[in-house]
């Protein structure tokens, strides 16, 4: 009996420890299915973009300070533990100033300078209805010259980014939501844009250094040609692989913008050839057609040749450059988007491109954000030119302009074409403070704001030696001053219309930035531990923030402002000594990347609510 009972007892806990693992084990499936489950499921791009989020270390204790108002509280003394209410007295907007003049001369002097910027642009296309480029000095229509200055230097070329880049102003000012508020089309800037693209399928036809259209497509890689569009043959950087993404771009940005306006291509096509007497003799007369002679080219030149080495966007070293991936991830991601979305029917299903973009686009993410060594363990910003890393900091201004090429907004877009990198990104931000916190030294026209937490007047890279003409000394740039000012302005824009709390880790390392905005943001207590500081969205600390931003955008501005001639011009680079124009004279993308800064300031200053200043 014992005996039985004790075999019944084996029997029993035996049973009993079978049900139990069977139970845990189920219940642990669940659990990890309820948190892994349906990431198993998404697209393989969504799973990577997740990897550029910071990991979660196991036996890390996270603590937030969150701040509702930077001015409604008192200052507390240390205790032997700090604690979040510590860190909350702690904690400070620093003091800045937007301006080293009244506010009224610098707001009279933006509204000026804006509108003649953009004129400056115009003037540097070639059109009938703007200029006499076309008549006087043969420049094609379509044709965005780099400046008129023939000597010393001379740019009096097309170079296919700088048109892109110009192009994509142009597209903003179709019809610009910040300037009205009715749909009303600007056909003239219409025509250009189209004249633009028609003088493309010109170029990608024509035979160059670079190679041709057939076999590999790699004469779309040639940088530099004549205003009459004949190949320029003298010795330069070849190939420059970032011209047909930026053209992509460009032309699924004017396609977006033609949509918010309720028109087809062919309607705008129309509609201009009838308000201006004129016949275009286009290359394409539909969407199917531009598609087909002028996206698909530039689309597959970058499914072939995303992984060559290719100069840089200032044209002096043949690398691998995360500005040229970025802008080709965009482009991919863009042309794919829109044969999946869009125009499914575009695509020849037995030889998919839109297969092949989607393989590719996974190919260059996962350059960019792990093989290609632009995300440096060592380094909290982005590195430019891995290369050459060692020889120079990394650190340069082709990052931001790529970010902010990449992440326009053209209101509601069926593309679906979100990148990384966007200028929120720490990478990012900490390659601005970077290069902020080095040219207020390298650059005696910034000594005397270094220490008045302002702008300051930034050129293309630390190490530079071009001084517009030769080598000798790098200087500030125009556009790269600008450029800032952009960024900041976007970043207030994403915070905003993204509605979410702002979150900042209390680490002055990974956000180095944020410590030229927010005193005492640095928290190094103990190393299991990490605390965040957490700005509720719409909340007065929220609002303050962002008002710093727009101030610290606005100093960028007005350092432009002590720059420019009395009459408005702004040359290629500033000298770094006495702050004089230097370099090509009346550069478009000096006017391009002013007039788009505030552009974007006009957008944030409705979102703070503060247009009526």
């Amino acid at each position: 009996m014992a005996k039985e009972s004790c075999k019944s007892t084996v029997r029993f806990d035996s049973s009993h420890k079978w049900t139990k693992n069977l139970l845990l084990t189920l219940c642990a499936s669940l659990l990890l299915w309820s948190c892994f489950g349906p990431s198993l499921k998404e697209p393989r791009e969504i799973q990577k973009f997740r990897t550029l989020s910071p990991p979660a270390f196991h036996g890390v204790t996270a603590h937030n300070v969150t701040i509702v108002d930077f001015h409604s509280h008192a200052r507390m003394s240390p205790t032997s533990t700090p604690g979040s209410s510590y860190y909350q007295q702690r904690i400070r907007l620093k003091p800045m100033i937007s301006h080293t003049v009244a506010r009224e001369e610098f707001n009279n002097w933006l509204q000026q300078q804006t509108e003649l910027s953009f004129e400056r642009v115009l003037a540097n296309i070639g059109d009938v209805n703007l200029n006499k480029l076309h008549e006087d000095d043969g420049v094609v229509e379509g044709v965005v010259i780099a400046s008129p200055s023939r000597s010393s230097p001379d740019y009096f070329y097309q170079w296919i980014r700088d048109g892109a880049i110009t192009v994509n102003t142009v597209v903003n000012r179709v019809w610009d939501s910040s300037q009205t508020s009715r749909p009303i089309v600007n056909l003239t800037l219409v025509g250009t844009v189209l004249k633009y693209l028609n003088n493309a399928y010109v170029l990608q036809r024509t035979d160059n250094p670079s190679g041709s259209l057939a076999p590999d497509y790699k004469g779309l890689g040639e940088p530099k040609w004549m205003v009459d569009d004949s190949p320029f043959v003298g010795n330069w950087g070849r190939p420059q692989n970032d011209g047909p993404p930026l053209r992509i771009i460009t032309t699924f940005n004017f396609l977006q913008v033609l949509k918010n306006l309720d028109l087809t291509l062919e309607e705008a096509i129309s509609q201009y050839e009838a308000s201006s007497g004129t016949d275009l003799c286009l290359s394409f007369g539909n969407e199917k057609d531009l598609y087909e002679k002028i996206l698909k080219l530039d689309l597959e030149f970058i499914a072939a040749n995303w992984q060559a080495d290719t100069f840089d966007l200032w044209e002096e070293v043949k690398a691998q450059h995360f500005f040229t991936s970025l802008v080709q991830l965009k482009a991919i991601k863009m042309g794919w988007s829109y044969l999946v979305n869009v125009h499914p029917e575009f695509d020849d299903k037995p030889n998919s491109l839109a297969a092949n973009l989607q393989d590719k686009f996974q190919d260059i993410l996962k350059f960019l954000t792990d093989e290609g060594g632009f995300l440096d363990e060592n380094k909290n910003y982005i590195v430019e030119t891995p290369k050459i890393l060692g020889t120079r900091s990394g650190l340069d201004i082709a990052v931001l302009i790529g970010s902010m090429i990449t992440h326009d907004n053209h209101g509601a877009s069926l593309l679906q074409d979100d990148v990384p990198f966007n200028v929120y990104d720490s990478g990012i931000l900490n390659s601005l403070h970077g290069l902020t916190k080095q040219m207020e030294i390298l650059y005696p026209v910034n000594h005397h704001r270094a220490n008045l937490n302002l702008g300051v007047a930034l050129g293309r890279y630390p190490e530079d030696i071009y001084d517009g003409v030769g080598t000798s000394e790098g200087n500030p740039w125009f556009l790269a001053t600008s450029a800032a000012a952009e960024v900041l302005y976007k970043v207030i824009w994403h915070y905003y219309a993204s509605q979410k709390d702002l979150v900042i880790p209390m680490d002055g390392w990974k956000s180095e930035f944020w410590t030229r905005i927010i005193d005492n943001i640095d928290n190094n207590v103990k190393e299991n531990e990490e605390w965040q500081l957490v700005l509720p969205y719409g909340s007065p600390a929220y609002n303050q923030t962002m008002i710093s931003l727009f101030t610290l955008g606005d100093s960028f501005l007005d350092k432009v402002r002590e720059h420019v001639s009395n009459d408005g011009e702004m040359s290629e680079q500033f000298n770094k000594y006495s702050g004089y124009l230097q370099g090509a004279r009346h550069l478009t993308w000096s006017y391009g990347s002013f007039w788009n800064s505030c552009r974007w300031r006009t957008q944030v200053l409705i979102k703070l609510g503060k247009n009526g200043e």
